[in-house]
């Protein structure tokens, strides 16, 4: 019990630190500058109306709603008194922007998605075999996109561009089924949240592993959850635990990082053994959570052993065997410049004639750069990362090196998606600053919904120090990275909702003085 209690305090204490810590950088984000352009990366016009617009309502609304009676009331009538019927509403409206986005906007992206969508096209250069050699990591997404490109005969950017649509809304409905599981009273605010949040995510433009993980992690969790409630009948419990290991190998194979999820499971499963437990009950459950931790693995090594054999029997490209970037290349990375991608690096990997150079090359250096940096430097550096990555609430939208070099040209509904999200456009700033007010709500949501103590937010509270703690040791440097975990955030703000409204309700409860004398 006492190890049990320790561990329970240890994840909330690394959780709160990073997470407060993560909500200033995100306070503090130059994304909220008003007025000026924010860097010569990403140029635009500044801020205009829009954002005005946006804050005047964003304001009023707020305060209305708990300073007047009669507003509060009104609004509780109609998203939560008739939210079965309004939140879907609103959840497919929020579908059709996307698509009618997509349909109108859908450039051709650079770095690695152009890559991928380049191997999809015949006649493939030597400069592109020996980018999948190094980075044989892309290569699922390459056979599953090319499987994509032959049932659709089509290579277009707008089929993909669809495609990452309908894994994004597929997390998006596979979240709010596990909302379900857990507390349905949870559901109608889970669904306006998630619509809210997708409204703003123009990354449906990139069909990258970013987007395409993210309904296998939602899947993931979603498996764990029915494989362990107790109510569910244990062949559905069963089926569920071979589940979970088939998505714990697509991620392994779409997005390798993207796994944390199932290590927070597995440590938060492992603390929960020291809790008091007596009985026949207990050695019955633990017999159910051994059937279901073989069928897991089960699970896992078939679909790692099938997948595993189309990787390397795939004739989509020609690729050098052993020319795969080591992981320590990754994390030499991890502690240059910003601690993101780094240019020299990344071609000299290219210019060694092993594995066993790549990995020497990188030793050398990562050692050189920790010994410059010092301790205090070093943490310093640390935190200087963490800032990088997560403060950024549009997940470095335009900041990545080659992302597109189209600029606003349409004319109507196309020049106005295009002002809000390509180079150089009109209101590039504004979704910008309002993509910023979301992650920064969602951050605080999750912040202050310290009252929610059970297993499942406490596995999603480490999944979070998990990958915070990935990105600090790896590439990072940019919060497109964070992408990958975005169906835990969201699913946490879901569950943690109703204990952040409770305080936040109780902490301004003098805001409604006037209307208690009233009454």
């Amino acid at each position: 019990m006492v190890f049990f209690k320790f561990g329970n305090n240890l994840i909330d204490y690394l959780f709160y630190f990073f997470i407060f810590i993560s909500l200033y950088f995100a306070l503090m984000s130059p994304n909220l500058t008003l007025g000026d352009t924010l860097t010569p990366q990403t140029l635009g016009e500044g801020t205009t109306w829009v954002t005005i617009v946006f804050l005047l309502l964003l304001v009023g609304i707020v305060s209305a709603f708990f300073v007047f009676k009669k507003f509060r009331f009104s609004m509780i009538w109609l998203f939560k008194d008739k939210g079965n019927i309004v939140a879907p509403t609103i959840l497919f409206l929020v579908v059709l922007i996307q698509i009618i986005f997509v349909l109108y906007t859908h450039p051709s992206i650079g770095f690695d998605p152009g890559a991928i969508h380049e191997g999809l096209l015949p006649d493939h250069s030597n400069e592109l075999k020996a980018y999948f050699s190094m980075y044989t990591n892309n290569l699922a997404l390459l056979l599953l996109q090319h499987q994509i490109a032959v049932l659709a005969n089509s290579t277009s950017w707008l089929l993909f561009d669809i495609v990452n649509v309908v894994f994004l809304d597929i997390a998006v409905l596979l979240n709010i089924l596990i909302v379900a599981l857990i507390d349905r009273h949870k559901v109608i605010a889970a669904i306006y949240m998630h619509a809210v949040f997708i409204l703003v995510f123009p990354m449906i433009l990139v069909p990258y592993s970013d987007v395409v993980v993210m309904p296998l992690v939602s899947g993931l969790i979603l498996t764990y959850v029915i494989a362990q409630k107790s109510n569910f009948r244990l062949v559905w419990r069963l089926f569920s635990a071979l589940g979970n290991g088939g998505f714990l190998t697509a991620i392994y194979f779409i997005k390798p990082s993207a796994i944390v999820p199932i290590i927070a499971i597995v440590s938060v499963e492992f603390l929960y053994l020291f809790r008091n437990s007596v009985g026949s009950v207990i050695k019955w459950q633990k017999i159910k959570g051994i059937l279901i931790t073989l069928l897991l693995f089960v699970g896992a090594i078939t679909s790692y052993a099938y997948v595993n054999h189309q990787i390397v029997s795939q004739q989509v490209i020609e690729i050098t065997p052993h020319r795969t970037v080591p992981a320590i290349h990754f994390i030499n990375m991890g502690v240059s410049g910003d601690g993101g991608y780094n240019e020299k690096d990344a071609l000299e990997m290219g210019k060694q004639p092993s594995q066993k150079a790549m990995v020497d090359y990188s030793k050398k250096h990562l050692i050189a750069r920790l010994k410059k940096r010092g301790l205090f430097g070093y943490l310093k550096f640390l935190v200087h990362k963490q800032n990088k990555n997560s403060a950024d609430g549009t997940f470095a939208w335009l900041i990545e090196g080659h992302f597109m070099s189209v600029k606003p040209a349409g004319k109507g509904l196309t020049r106005l998606f295009e002002d809000f999200v390509y180079p150089e456009g009109k209101y590039l700033s504004d979704f910008r600053y309002i993509a910023q007010v979301v992650w920064i709500v969602l951050l605080l949501i999750i912040a202050l919904g310290w009252r929610s103590k059970n297993k499942l937010t406490q596995i999603l509270r480490l999944s979070i120090v998990g990958l915070f703690m990935y990105l600090l040791i790896f590439e990072g440097g940019r919060s497109r990275y964070l992408i990958q975990g975005l169906p835990v955030f969201w699913l946490m703000a879901s569950l943690v909702l109703p204990d952040t409204m409770t305080m936040l309700r109780s902490k301004l409860k003098w805001l409604q003085k006037e209307d208690l004398t009233q009454k």
